[in-house]
């Protein structure tokens, strides 16, 4: 089985409401990258860092288990 990570990526998101291509260009990364990380997919450390800014939470509120 895949190694998937859970996050409240899209949960943040769409709350805000923000679509992948927006919250993308906010974190300064692709929307490929972000839809990989709302599936749980391995995405870098950084990335992941850049997006919870982006969404104005921490780390820990987007991506502990």
């Amino acid at each position: 089985m895949e190694n998937v990570k859970k996050n409240r990526v899209k949960k943040f998101r769409e709350s805000i409401p923000l679509s992948i291509s927006e919250l993308a260009r906010k974190a300064e990364l692709t929307p490929q990258t972000i839809a990989k990380m709302e599936k749980g997919l391995p995405t870098r450390k950084h990335s992941e860092l850049k997006v919870a800014k982006a969404l104005q939470k921490t780390y820990e509120e987007v991506f502990s288990q």
